[in-house]
């Protein structure tokens, strides 16, 4: 059980702050102007993946490097935030920033495909294809916990613009063989029902 999951209503998102959501993940949330932006999450202990590293902010930076310090190992990108400021962060952390098929930041200095996995010391994250819309996407889910960080691609309102709906659907279909218990999204709160969230996507998408 995650912490958002001890009460019916989960707690603000203080942004800027980080905030254990399981064992494995924590969440930081962009400040703009006192309210919670765009979501940062770092996975793993002993060795961190940064998962949309956020925009080039300093303030922000030094809140994910402070959370991270050195063990922050790796940087990718869902393509869904603005995240100008992973070259920064990779420079201030000595992290390893990665691209997956053309989702990613400039300055990457390695490339991932779907189907490809990080590997950190308590953790497996599986780089997910993530086709069907109109801009490049990418999904990661880490095993251990069965969450999907993916970004915008699961939204609901506002939905990414789906050019290949048969794609699409079928991509967000095949996740209920992975059980899932939480989708990360790119701003607000971890989906704690993710079947629901996947059946409406389905349904809206014509599938």
């Amino acid at each position: 059980m995650t912490d958002e999951e001890i009460d019916d209503v989960p707690p603000p998102i203080v942004p800027g702050v980080a905030r254990a959501l399981s064992p494995l993940v924590r969440r930081i949330a962009l400040d703009v102007g006192g309210e919670a932006g765009a979501n940062t999450y770092l996975v793993g202990i002993d060795e961190i993946v940064v998962i949309d590293p956020g925009p080039d902010v300093a303030d922000h930076r030094d809140a994910v490097a402070g959370c991270g310090g050195d063990r922050v190992r790796w940087i990718v990108c869902t393509g869904a935030v603005d995240s100008s400021g992973a070259a920064a962060l990779a420079a201030a952390t000595g992290a390893e920033l990665m691209a997956v098929d053309g989702v990613g930041a400039e300055g990457a200095t390695a490339t991932l495909a779907p189907g490809d996995t990080i590997l950190g010391t308590e953790f497996r994250l599986t780089v997910l294809d993530a086709p069907g819309v109109a801009a490049p996407r990418a999904c990661f889910f880490l095993e251990e916990e069965r969450v999907v960080f993916a970004g915008d691609y699961l939204e609901v309102d506002p939905a990414p613009e789906v050019v290949d709906a048969d794609a699409y659907v079928a991509m967000v279909t095949s996740l209920r063989r992975r059980r899932l218990r939480g989708i990360a999204p790119a701003a607000g709160h971890l989906i704690e029902d993710p079947q629901s969230r996947i059946d409406e996507i389905a349904a809206a998408a014509g599938g």
